[in-house]
């Protein structure tokens, strides 16, 4: 090959690697300014396990809007052949809404159209994500992942209306709130924890230990309360021994959990099959927090507490 063609095919190959980095730059301008305006909802897995398990935790045998704080919502949803349950969701504008989905028997996709909400909703399965609405009106939901000879009628809808008019119709008894404006602690074990520890707190023989009453007699231990907040904030790991069997695991943290979050499902696992106890505190929560623990210290701090 001479030097005119080597020059030819060289001039060639940079006018092919400038398109392909303009390219590129392209697409994370497109991104940045997608994420920039538009914001990102990426979901996440909150608990896997047996569809019909899953299916018989508290939020999805109700399914619904619950007030769980100030401007604060908890919606769960179930995908099934060929419906949304519910179809039909009202939200205050500007509110946090943590949605919580799962399917009943095949793989759905829920699509709220005009924003970037879009999950793949799985049997055995539970997609966790937050978002706001900030327009009002009223927001078709669509399954775009083909689900059976009905899937074009499987339309949900979001509704979104003023606060105002939310404020009255949660004081009409229109939505399921807690009174005290407190966050269930039942719905968040539902979503967190029953998956692996059951959803009376029995756990699994040898895999998964179980938490009903053995909660209750740590929280009354020396130590204990705190131990039980770190266990949450920084998660477990390593050898435990639980009413004489032993398990050898890892426990993930749940630092995601707000301090009202893990205050409010530490009361309900300590309840579960114990004695009444003090509730737990978002204050108690909060000074454990932020103390950089591994989940091989929290074992030494259980070693220290139950020994």
């Amino acid at each position: 090959m001479d030097d005119r063609h080597h020059h030819e095919i060289a001039k060639w190959e940079r006018r092919w690697i400038a398109l392909s980095g303009l390219m590129t730059l392209s697409f994370v301008i497109l991104i940045a300014y997608s994420l920039a305006t538009e914001g990102a909802h990426i979901a996440q897995s909150a608990a896997r396990g047996n569809p019909q398990t899953l299916l018989q935790q508290a939020m999805f045998t109700d399914p619904g809007v619950r007030v769980v704080g100030p401007n604060q919502l908890q919606v769960s949803l179930v995908g099934q052949a060929f419906v949304w349950v519910p179809e039909t969701i009202r939200v205050p504008q500007g509110a946090e809404v943590e949605f919580y989905l799962t399917a009943r028997d095949v793989i759905h996709g829920w699509q709220v159209e005009n924003t970037n909400l879009n999950v793949e909703v799985i049997p055995g399965e539970v997609s966790r994500l937050r978002a706001s609405f900030d327009d009002l009106g009223t927001y078709r939901v669509t399954c775009n992942e083909y689900c059976g000879i009905g899937h074009q009628n499987m339309i949900g809808w979001i509704e979104v209306v003023p606060a105002s008019q939310w404020a009255v119709e949660t004081a009409a008894g229109e939505v399921m709130a807690d009174a005290s404006g407190a966050v269930d602690g039942e719905s968040v074990y539902a979503a967190n924890c029953a998956s692996c520890h059951g959803p009376a707190g029995a756990g699994i023989a040898g895999a998964f230990p179980p938490l009903a009453g053995h909660a209750a007699d740590i929280a009354v231990t020396d130590g204990g309360r705190e131990y039980l907040v770190d266990a949450m904030l920084y998660g477990l790991m390593g050898p435990i021994v639980v009413d004489g069997v032993s398990y050898n695991g890892v426990m993930p943290a749940w630092a995601q959990l707000s301090d009202a979050d893990i205050a409010a499902v530490l009361d309900h696992i300590v309840g579960l099959g114990g004695p009444a106890a003090d509730p737990f505190t978002v204050e108690e929560v909060a000074a454990q927090r932020g103390r950089g623990l591994s989940a091989a210290d929290v074992l030494a701090i259980r070693q220290q507490v139950l020994p």
